[in-house]
C-alpha cells in the first residue's frame, strides 16, 4: 500500500506535539497505521499562504521562566505588545495587542477548543496561571488567518498545542518535571509535573501543577495563584480510534490595579497604584474537553470534540470618605458548553476540510455591598449562542498551490435584567450572521523558499462592554438594548503578501499586510465609569498599513542574531467625540496605543553545549493615548534592554537567570487618558523597573 501524504484535521484531539514548519524544521510526530502516515493539527501547517508565526517547543523552553502567555509571544512574534496591571511579567491581569489591535480582537484556542470569554471576548490568563509552562508549540496568526474556532480572528489568532502524550517516540517514555523559581518583588513559584509514559502501550497520562505568589511591582498589586493541567489519551492497537481527556484548573487572588494613573502621578512615583489596598478579587476558572478521533480510511480523518468550562468569583473595589471604607462587590460568574466536529478528506492533490461548531455561553453579573454579599443591589444575564461552520479547499498544482476557506457564523446575544423597574419589557435578542471568506496562493521558488498572497474578510460582532459601555443595564444604555445594531459590527479586508526562505545559516521572513476596517469599535481614550475597560465608538472607516521582518543569522557556530521588527501606518477617517462639550470632528487620525515602529533584536551566544547567554532590546516608538491626538497624550517611546542565561548541569536539569529592564527605565505599554478638571491628560500603566528570576528546572 502506497504511503499517503499528510492529512491534517481541525479538531482538539491532536495527534502531534507541534506544527509542521518546514522539511528541515518539522516538529511533529508520525503515526503508522499499516502503511498511512497521519499527521494532525487544528492550526496552520508551514505551506499555508498564511502570516504565521510558531513558537516551537525548543523555543519556548528557552524563554519560559514563569511568565504569562503574552509576555513569551512578544518576545517572539512580530507586532506584539504585553502589559500586566501588576508591571511583572508573571502575575495579576494582562493582556496584548496585536498590530496596535486589542486581545478582544484575538482568537485564542487550546488544542483548537477556545479560550476567549464569548461575552467579553477576552483572555484571562491570571484566571489559569503557567499556561505556557510544557506546551508544544504556540501559533499566532497574524491577520484574519484560517477558520478557527470561538471568537472572530479579526486582528489575529493565537492556538496553543498541550503536551504530547504521543504513544511513539520520546513521549512514549515516563518524564517528571520540578521548577522551583525566585525573583524581584518577592516572586516565588513552585511547578511540579509527570508524565506516565506508554501504559499499555494504549495509555499515556499527563499532571502539572503550580503554585505562585508574589508582591508584584506597583503597590499592592501582588498575587497568589494555583493551577492545574491535566490530560489523559487513550489509543486503539490499530491507531485508528484516540480518545483524550484535558482539563485546566485555575484559582487566583490579585490584588488589584486597574484605575489608570494620570501621567504626573506616575512619573513622580511610578508603582502609583490607585486602586485601595482593600480592592482584591478571587477567581477561578476551569475548562474540561473530551476529543476523538478516528482515521476512516487511507484518505479521511474524522475528529469531534465536547467541551464545558466555567469561571466566576469576587471582584472586590472600595472608595473611602469620611464614614470609611465602602467596600463593593462586582463579581461574575460564567458556564458554557460547546462541541465541533470536522472531517479531512485527501484526494491526490486536492484536499478538503469541513467542519461544525457550536456553543452556548451564559453569564451572571452581580454587585453587592460588603457584608451584605447575598443581597444584590443589581443582578443581571447575559446568554450568547453560536453555530459556525467551515469549509476549506486546498490544491497543489507542482510549485503553485491555492487555498480557499469560508466561514459562516450565527451569533446571539439576550439579556435580562430581573426585577430592575427600569426593564419593564423583555429586551429583543441580538444577532448576527457573518460570512468570512479567505482566498490565498503559494509559489515554491524553490524547496527552501517562497512567496505568498492572501485575502480574508471577518467580521465581528460587539461585546457586552460594548454595547454597554459599563458594568450594568441603565437607563443610559437600555435604548442601545432595544435597537440592534446601535453599535453596529465591525469588519475587515486584510490583504497579505509574504515571502520566507531558510538555509541552515540564516532565515528570513517578510509581510506586507494591508488592513481596511469599516465600522471598527475602536478605543477612543477615556475608560467606562468602573474604569475596567476603555470606552470605545464605532468609527466609519480605517486602515493599518505595515511590514513585518523576522529573521534569523548565525554569525559563527557559536553566536546567532535575531530580529523580529514590524513599521507601521494606522490611520481614522473621521472621529466625532460625544459628551465632551464640544462639537469637533477629528479627521485622519491615528489610533490609539498604535506605535509605528517596533524592533526586537537578539544575540545568543552559546560557547559551550551546556551554556547558552542572550542579550537583547527592544524599541517601541511612542503612540497616542487618545484618539483626538492632542499634543501631550502619548505614552512615550520604550526601550527594554534585558538578559538570559542558561546553565545545564548533571545531564539535563537545568539553571536559568533572567534580567529584565537592565537600564531601569520607565517602561509604559497601555494607558489611556482622562479630564482632571482642567484638561485632559495622558494615563499610564507602568511596567517595572529593573528585575531579575532565577529558575532552577529538574528533569527525570
Amino acid at each position: 500500500m502506497r504511503k499517503l501524504a499528510a492529512l491534517v484535521v481541525l479538531g482538539c484531539a491532536t495527534l502531534s506535539p507541534g506544527f509542521a514548519q518546514s522539511s528541515a524544521t518539522r516538529d511533529t510526530v508520525t503515526y503508522r497505521m499499516r502503511e498511512i502516515r497521519v499527521e494532525t493539527s487544528p492550526y496552520a501547517q508551514a505551506a499555508d499562504p498564511v502570516t504565521q508565526t510558531t513558537v516551537t517547543k525548543a523555543t519556548v523552553e528557552r524563554l519560559y521562566i514563569g511568565q504569562d502567555v503574552q509576555y513569551v509571544l512578544e518576545r517572539t512574534v512580530p507586532s506584539v505588545i504585553s502589559y500586566s496591571e501588576s508591571g511583572t511579567a508573571v502575575s495579576n491581569y494582562g493582556t496584548f495587542r496585536l498590530r496596535g489591535i486589542d486581545q478582544t480582537r484575538v482568537n485564542v484556542t487550546l488544542d483548537g477548543v477556545p479560550l476567549n470569554d464569548m461575552i467579553d471576548q477576552g483572555v484571562f490568563f491570571s484566571n489559569i496561571g503557567d499556561l505556557t509552562n510544557g506546551m508544544s508549540a504556540l501559533q499566532v496568526q497574524r491577520g484574519t488567518g484560517l477558520s478557527t474556532n470561538g471568537t472572530a480572528s479579526f486582528a489575529g489568532a493565537v492556538g496553543l498545542t498541550s503536551p504530547s502524550l504521543s504513544l511513539y517516540g520520546d513521549t512514549r517514555n515516563p518524564m517528571a518535571n520540578v521548577q522551583l523559581s525566585g525573583g524581584s518583588f518577592n516572586m516565588l513559584r513552585g511547578s511540579a509535573a509527570v508524565r506516565t509514559g506508554s501504559i499499555d502501550s494504549s495509555v499515556n497520562m499527563y499532571a502539572r501543577f503550580t503554585t505562585l505568589s508574589t508582591d508584584g511591582y506597583r503597590r499592592h498589586t501582588g498575587t497568589t495563584a494555583n493551577s492545574a493541567h491535566v490530560a489523559a489519551r487513550w489509543q486503539d492497537a490499530t491507531n485508528t480510534n484516540s480518545l483524550q481527556l484535558t482539563g485546566l484548573w485555575g484559582r487566583t487572588q490579585n490584588e488589584l490595579g486597574y484605575y489608570p494613573v494620570p501621567k504626573a502621578l506616575a512619573e513622580a512615583d511610578p508603582r502609583t497604584n490607585l486602586n485601595d489596598s482593600a480592592d482584591v478579587d478571587d477567581f477561578g476558572q476551569h475548562l474540561v474537553s473530551l476529543a476523538y478521533q478516528h482515521v476512516l480510511n487511507e484518505n479521511a480523518v474524522l475528529s469531534a470534540t465536547a467541551y464545558m468550562g466555567g469561571a466566576g468569583g469576587d471582584f472586590f473595589t472600595g472608595f473611602r470618605d469620611t464614614t470609611g471604607l465602602t467596600l463593593l462587590n462586582y463579581p461574575l460568574e460564567n458556564r458554557h458548553y460547546g462541541a465541533m466536529a470536522s472531517i479531512d478528506v485527501r484526494m491526490s492533490d486536492l484536499t478538503l476540510r469541513a467542519g461544525l461548531h457550536a456553543y452556548t455561553f451564559r453569564r451572571r453579573n452581580w454587585e453587592t455591598v460588603a457584608p451584605d454579599l447575598d443581597r444584590p443591589y443589581y443582578d443581571d444575564r447575559t446568554t450568547k449562542n453560536e453555530l459556525s461552520a467551515f469549509a476549506r479547499a486546498e490544491y497543489a498544482l507542482g510549485a503553485l498551490s491555492f487555498l480557499a476557506d469560508v466561514q459562516v457564523r450565527s451569533v446571539s446575544m439576550s439579556f435580562s435584567a430581573p426585577g430592575m423597574i427600569m426593564v419593564t419589557e423583555a429586551l429583543p435578542e441580538h444577532r448576527w450572521t457573518f460570512v468570512n471568506p479567505r482566498v490565498g496562493a503559494r509559489y515554491a521558488l524553490s524547496s527552501a523558499s517562497d512567496v505568498y498572497a492572501s485575502f480574508g474578510r471577518t467580521s465581528r460582532e460587539p461585546t457586552r462592554f460594548d454595547l454597554l459601555g459599563g458594568t450594568q443595564i441603565t437607563d443610559g444604555n437600555l435604548p442601545v438594548l432595544r435597537t440592534p445594531n446601535t453599535v453596529r459590527p465591525e469588519h475587515v479586508n486584510d490583504l497579505e503578501l509574504g515571502f520566507r526562505a531558510a538555509s541552515d545559516d540564516v532565515s528570513l521572513d517578510v509581510t506586507a499586510f494591508a488592513m481596511f476596517f469599516t465600522d471598527e469599535i475602536a478605543p477612543i481614550g477615556p475608560y467606562i465609569d468602573q474604569l475596567f475597560v476603555q470606552l470605545r465608538k464605532n468609527v466609519e472607516s480605517s486602515r493599518r498599513l505595515g511590514l513585518e521582518v523576522m529573521s534569523t543569522v548565525r554569525l559563527h557556530r557559536t553566536l546567532q542574531a535575531e530580529i523580529a521588527a514590524t513599521l507601521m501606518t494606522s490611520n481614522v477617517a473621521r472621529f466625532a467625540p460625544e459628551n465632551i462639550g464640544i462639537d469637533t470632528v477629528f479627521n485622519n487620525v491615528t489610533p490609539i496605543l498604535t506605535p509605528s515602529a517596533q524592533v526586537l533584536a537578539t544575540l545568543r551566544y552559546q560557547p559551550l553545549d551546556q551554556l547558552s547567554i542572550e542579550a537583547g532590546v527592544r524599541y517601541i516608538s511612542s503612540s497616542f493615548t487618545d484618539l483626538t491626538n492632542a499634543d501631550g497624550l502619548v505614552l512615550p517611546e520604550v526601550i527594554d534592554v534585558n538578559a538570559r542565561v542558561w546553565w545545564n548541569i548533571l545531564g539535563e536539569h537545568r539553571i536559568g537567570v533572567m534580567a529584565n529592564n537592565l537600564l531601569d527605565r520607565m517602561i509604559v505599554t497601555n494607558g489611556g487618558s482622562t479630564f482632571d478638571g482642567t484638561s485632559t491628560v495622558p494615563t499610564y500603566f507602568v511596567q517595572a523597573g529593573r528585575n531579575f528570576m532565577v529558575m532552577l528546572d529538574l528533569r527525570f
